[in-house]
């Protein structure tokens, strides 16, 4: 087999169960001079149980560009060095993918140690078409920016795959819902783990009790047989869930008309 040995090194993580890890992880892990990762404190966890003792560097999506830079000088410098995410695969919803720019802007020679990867797994476990699928990850915080990422894949046909938090899920399922419709779907959670869960069904059918840890949400692409909501159909699905100045702001934008007419809509089909 190729050894061929690399100035850097982008290895996966298990995404729960420590027999993820992989032969080559530990082993580049154990022969680089330092390892970045996104917590420390997470990651020791990790290092610790394989017994793996290299210097380790925090590196976060609010870390500042000079460590980027001093990351490149160690690399200039001659040190072999790898990253790992707190869970998976590096830079898939994690900061890593500022190191790739970083590393092809300075001709530095890199390469991907493979391993376990959430949205990969949840595809699957999902039933859901696996032929085409979109990986979103978490939705945005602002409702403005939130409409605008989904308003871009509404279209897609293919399986959509989002990141959620347990602070978020059942907002997140429910916006979904509002937004995409009553498509299927399926919420997998503790993925690897012993109480690995799966649960599918429809997005208005979908809250989970007792939230706890990440989740990961599947949804069904968009299918063009299907009837689409009309515009007043939307209103009243936003009307559901929010107060009637916003649903009608997020109906105007989703439509792509001027407020003054959802709202007139609004007041002749809810004033009279």
């Amino acid at each position: 087999m190729d050894k061929r040995e690399y100035n850097f090194y982008f290895v996966g993580t298990p995404i729960g169960n420590f027999d993820e890890m992989t032969f080559r992880a530990v082993e580049i892990l154990k022969s680089v001079d330092e390892i970045w990762c996104e917590d420390t404190q997470h990651s020791v966890v990790l290092l610790k149980h394989f017994e793996i003792s290299k210097p380790l560097q925090s590196f976060h999506k609010y870390s500042p560009k000079s460590k980027v830079e001093n990351l490149m000088q160690k690399l200039n410098a001659g040190k072999r060095i790898a990253y790992i995410s707190d869970a998976g695969m590096p830079c898939i919803s994690d900061p890593g993918y500022r190191i790739v720019l970083e590393l092809i802007k300075n001709n530095i020679e890199y390469t991907v140690v493979s391993g376990a990867c959430a949205c990969i797994n949840a595809l699957i476990l999902s039933g859901l078409n696996t032929d085409n699928f979109y990986f979103v990850g978490f939705l945005k915080d602002k409702k403005s920016e939130r409409m605008e990422q989904i308003q871009n894949i509404i279209d897609i046909k293919a399986t959509l795959i989002f990141y959620s938090s347990m602070h978020n899920i059942n907002e997140d399922l429910q916006f979904l819902h509002q937004v995409l419709g009553d498509r299927q779907c399926a919420v997998m959670h503790e993925m690897t783990k012993l109480y690995e869960s799966v649960e599918r069904g429809t997005l208005g059918q979908m809250q989970i009790a007792d939230a706890r840890g990440e989740y990961v949400v599947c949804v069904e692409g968009c299918i063009p047989q299907r009837k689409q909501m009309s515009m007043e159909e939307y209103l009243e699905q936003c009307l559901k869930s929010t107060e009637p100045k916003e649903a009608i702001k997020q109906t105007a934008k989703m439509y792509n008309l001027p407020k003054n007419q959802v709202y007139q809509l609004y007041i002749n089909k809810y004033k009279e």
